[in-house]
């Protein structure tokens, strides 16, 4: 008998199951991650220019509150 070299299509075919089905589990933790990153960066970004816009000068009323698209308010 010869000796086999490599490996047979199903041991290829095995490997490459096992890597969608990490890759299946991981994308939408990753995506999911993502989106909260993002929202914790609008929000400090808003957070920061609510601070600067009621510090930016005389005459302007403090405690002025910031809506969001759905008209919650937003909270520090």
């Amino acid at each position: 008998m010869r000796k086999q070299k490599g490996f047979s299509l199903i041991e290829l075919l095995i490997v490459v199951a096992i890597i969608l089905i990490i890759a299946a589990i991981a994308i939408p933790n990753l995506l999911r991650a993502r989106m909260a990153a993002n929202e914790s960066s609008a929000a400090s970004s808003i957070r920061d220019h609510r601070i600067f816009y009621d510090s930016s000068g005389p005459g302007r009323r403090s405690g002025r509150s910031l809506r969001s698209r759905s008209g919650n308010r937003l909270h520090d």
